[in-house]
């Protein structure tokens, strides 16, 4: 189908034809401008269409947009709505469309370079009507006048996309599903799929395109705009309150190679990059300057992206000597000199020596625009050209001719990481499918607790360590309770298991037995019945949760624990479709890199307990389970507190 789209050999465009300035109008000037070879029907109304046409374009006021929705059924595979005034103004009345695909709609169209098909009326695209193409670049945007932008930037630093598709409002077509025949087509497949994503309503739709587009050689970046929707959970639950929707679509880009950049310059210089050169084998950079102030400073930028500069052995470093001055570096950075740097002959067997070395995956080169043709490019690893005073004006002719090319020191860096983002190792075997992100197991065996009490009792039923406990319903059992705990203990009210108890201040910590009478009977005023529980004293708290989001499926939160959520935010927010390494390897990463020694174990026991807690999910069917705070004891870990919630 996505070969009618942006390959069709008839259009329609009914409405606002009467006035030059009318978007019909518009769109089929456009097309005329573009050259587009197929025939352009235009139509004031559906019925004057005459026999089917591939897309027909509605131009419309939103009121009567289903009525020529319901007229068009049936003579278009394919329908571009432009008419705004639906969810953006409030409506919730999706349009639909039962003759085939719709596209929209508050859509400003698309554009299809190598086939001349310029279905849009944004006058963004007036001077784009020669349609240059051959970057490999397709951008989709959930945003119609943003996503233009976008493309007109990279046009500016010598990136003319081949496609631009604007989705809208997605009554229909989501950004994900077209990303996905895009993926899938062999003559539209993209080098580099650029995304402008606001919201994703299908979580596993958008780990499965990211798997498909690895496995495919397609090189996906993602800026994400956009609140989290995950705010109106967070009092509900310590897992929703640190796992926002941007997290987890970051991590399964993470997790799939693709890159998730900041902002709109950073999506443009990345897209340089990505069109002009391949992957890096590994995060190993090295680079060569002139100047050793800019080494440092391309050391800095690169650490805070979580990189860093390669060691160079013994061997290396006497071949670069070789070609520098005796007051030059050979380290890495490899300073040249000032002396060296404009000796484009003498740089370029250094990068030389540097990419033939096999101690890089990619190198940075400072130096100037006028050296591309030598020194950047694809030379059996990444070679990226970055400048220290250009823009975007200085780099589009370089870029066009096939160079990478970039303004600056910043920019350039951004693209080393993006080329270095290898991502999680992929499993063996075709994409995952539909089962990728875990949901409710057939015949799930659903649990319908409702308390803290509950909650605890399933956890220890399925094999999942708890501390001592025992509940209680009056003072003397809370008394009785301590005694064979031994004191000091931790009481707690039994409350229903989406109730906040410590803000609700209802947990007691260091219980003693002179205490114990007063601290029962204040605690038996806010709930039926009470925990008392053995006080364990054990190195760090820490939080495993998994909750089911209704767009991103289960997600698993995991980090420090306790008292530490709320005044450090410590943790680390992914699918719970991730494997277990990654997790523990983000959570080392994130989480306890600083830590020392003493706590390099504990990643993949929370990684493990993350595991045991999403098998819960899925067989239990269950919407919440997390266990806050987790303890250390013997090597393993034992939940001190938890809650569990039915779907």
């Amino acid at each position: 189908m996505i070969g009618r789209l942006l390959n069709p050999e008839r259009i329609a465009v009914i409405g606002s034809l009467s006035k030059p300035t009318g978007l019909g109008s518009r769109t089929v000037r456009h097309l005329r401008d573009s050259g587009y070879p197929g025939e352009i029907v235009a139509a004031g109304r559906p019925d004057a269409i005459p026999g089917e046409v591939d897309v027909a374009v509605v131009a419309v006021p939103a009121a009567a947009t289903p009525d020529v929705l319901a007229q068009l059924s049936g003579r278009a595979a394919h329908v571009v709505v432009y008419s705004s005034g639906f969810d953006e103004a409030g409506s919730t009345r999706p349009l639909a469309y039962p003759g085939g695909r719709l596209l929209g709609p508050n859509t400003v169209g698309l554009h299809y370079a190598p086939t001349r098909t310029m279905l849009t009326f944004a006058k963004a695209f007036d001077d784009m009507t020669d349609c240059r193409h051959g970057s490999g670049v397709v951008l989709l945007s959930q945003s119609g006048a943003f996503g233009a932008r976008l493309l007109r930037a990279a046009r500016k630093h010598g990136v003319d996309c081949d496609g631009f598709i604007a989705t809208g409002n997605e009554h229909d077509l989501s950004a994900v599903e077209m990303a996905c025949d895009l993926i899938a087509s062999e003559s539209h497949r993209p080098r580099v799929l650029a995304m402008y994503l606001e919201g994703v309503r299908d979580g596993p739709a958008f780990d499965r395109m990211l798997a498909t587009a690895r496995s495919a050689d397609v090189r996906v970046v993602v800026l994400l705009g956009g609140a989290s929707e995950s705010g109106a959970e967070a009092a509900r639950s310590h897992t929703a309150a640190v796992s926002p929707d941007h997290s987890v679509l970051t991590e399964l880009c993470a997790m799939h190679g693709a890159v998730v950049v900041s902002g709109d310059r950073e999506f443009v210089e990345v897209v340089v990059g990505l069109c002009l050169l391949p992957p890096a084998r590994g995060n190993r950079i090295g680079v060569i300057t002139g100047s050793g102030g800019a080494g440092v400073v391309a050391a800095d930028i690169l650490a805070a992206h979580g990189r860093s500069l390669a060691p160079l052995g013994h061997s290396v470093r006497e071949r670069l000597g070789a070609l520098l001055p005796a007051y030059a570096s050979a380290a890495n950075p490899v300073d040249v000199t000032a002396q060296v740097i404009g000796d484009t002959e003498r740089v370029a067997d250094v990068r030389a020596a540097l990419v033939e070395s096999g101690e890089v995956d990619a190198v940075l080169v400072i130096g100037r625009a006028e050296q591309a043709e030598w020194v950047a490019g694809d030379r059996g690893v990444p070679v990226v050209l970055g400048l220290l005073d250009g823009d975007a004006a200085t780099v589009a002719r370089y870029v066009r001719a096939g160079h990478p090319v970039l303004p600056s020191l910043e920019a350039a860096c951004r693209v080393l990481r993006a080329l270095t983002a290898g991502g999680a190792e992929p499993p063996p075997g075709p994409p995952p499918g539909p089962a990728a992100a875990p949901g409710p197991s057939a015949g799930a065996d659903a649990y319908r607790g409702e308390d803290t009490a509950a909650s605890m009792r399933f956890l220890d039923a399925v094999g999942i360590p708890v501390a001592p406990w025992e509940e209680v319903t009056d003072v003397a059992g809370a008394v009785a309770a301590g005694t064979r705990l031994g004191w000091p203990v931790v009481v707690k009210a039994n409350l229903p298991t989406l109730a906040h108890k410590a803000a609700r201040g209802a947990v007691r910590l260091d219980v003693h037995r002179a205490d114990a009478d007063d601290t029962a009977r204040e605690l038996l005023m806010v709930a039926p019945s009470l925990l008392v529980a053995r006080q364990v004293r054990a190195g760090p708290e820490l939080f495993v949760g998994v909750r089911r989001d209704p767009r991103l499926g289960l997600v698993v939160a995991a980090g420090l624990g306790g008292g530490h959520m709320e005044l450090l935010g410590r943790t680390v927010t992914l699918p719970a479709s991730a494997p277990a390494a990654w997790l523990a390897a983000r959570l080392r990463a994130d989480v306890f890199g600083r830590a020392g020694a003493g706590y390099a174990h504990l990643p993949d026991l929370l990684a493990a307990t993350a595991a045991r807690l999403t098998d819960l999910a899925v067989r239990h069917d269950l919407s919440l389970v997390e266990c806050n705070p987790l303890v250390e004891t013997d090597a393993r870990l034992i939940a001190l507190d938890a809650r569990v919630v039915p779907s």
